[in-house]
């Protein structure tokens, strides 16, 4: 699918839940990034308002579900890549509600860049806020970035999830350090630099996918970076009240400081629980086979869920 199909797709999107003025622009939408669920029989789609972005926002609903569960993606992801989560959750009777983050997917907003970390906070409250759910226990899981955006969450709104799971939490990322004195240093001369696709999993397949996506930055924002260290200097890590969550984090992370992470998550949500991958990259929902099957049947466990038979 090309970007400019993409791109008329977000200028066609409607009302959540009204979907698109041009239906075929979604249908391919949907058949490019694989998102249609045998498990599904319902689905909706439209954008959110939140501040000033259009927020892409979509709800499978499955027959007999027995949860709801918000997905939160991370920094240059998008819904049309969490295929596998999805996937994963519908074939467990799980409702999936998920939203692409602004300045990314098919949302507006500056590509890839955020002026302040409470935007992705409000655009978690505001796409609840909008969509109806159905009477059922409501979990949470973000990865990377999508965690920050739900601890960012959880800092100025009710904590509304029974249950959460945070895969490759985002708090500080590898190597900050050297990223914080580079931008100081290139800031008042440029305001994006290339971006690197590194080999963030060992799922080959995804990794080609990934680096000739549409939806794909190829840029890597400052501004972003400066808005990460804001948040940063504001976090305080202590408890945030809203009880433990599940961590999932590999071992062969590059992208996050996870040693560091790991501990601040304990401070921020005391009593958590971690489950260490020995073979996993940073992107966790976009693993292989074999790493998504193990931790998938921990996160069945959490959430007590049970495969579709």
């Amino acid at each position: 699918m090309q970007q400019s199909a993409l791109n008329r797709l977000r200028d066609a999107l409607l009302p959540y839940p009204q979907g698109a003025a041009d239906s075929a622009l979604l249908s391919a939408y949907l058949s490019f990034y694989n998102l249609t669920f045998p498990a599904s029989n319902e689905y909706h789609s439209g954008f959110v308002n939140s501040g000033e972005y259009q927020l892409m926002t979509q709800l499978w609903l499955q027959p007999n579900a027995v949860a709801n569960l918000l997905l939160v993606h991370g920094y240059y992801d998008h819904t049309g890549i969490y295929d596998k989560v999805i996937d994963y959750a519908t074939s467990r009777r799980c409702n999936v509600l998920i939203f692409d983050l602004p300045g990314h997917g098919l949302s507006t907003g500056e590509r890839a860049v955020i002026g302040d970390f409470s935007d992705y906070g409000d655009a978690i409250a505001a796409v609840l806020n909008a969509v109806e759910l159905p009477d059922l226990p409501l979990f949470a899981m973000g990865q990377s970035t999508g965690c920050a955006a739900l601890t960012e969450f959880a800092r100025r709104y009710e904590w509304p999830f029974q249950q959460a799971a945070m895969l490759a939490p985002l708090v500080r990322p590898a190597g900050w350090r050297g990223v914080q004195l580079a931008r100081t240093l290139l800031s008042p001369f440029v305001e994006t630099l290339n971006r690197k696709f590194n080999s963030n999993s060992s799922d080959l397949d995804f990794l080609a996918f990934v680096r000739r996506d549409p939806l794909q930055y190829r840029r890597v924002s400052l501004d972003w970076l400066g808005a990460l260290q804001r948040w940063l200097a504001d976090l305080p890590l202590e408890d945030l009240g809203v009880g433990p969550v599940f961590v999932i984090q590999g071992r062969r992370d590059g992208t996050v400081d996870w040693r560091y992470n790991m501990g601040a998550i304990q401070k921020l949500y005391p009593g958590s629980r971690i489950a260490y991958l020995d073979e996993a990259g940073h992107q966790l929902a976009n693993e292989s086979v074999a790493i998504r099957a193990e931790y998938e049947a921990q996160l069945d466990a959490y959430f007590q869920l049970e495969p579709l038979q």
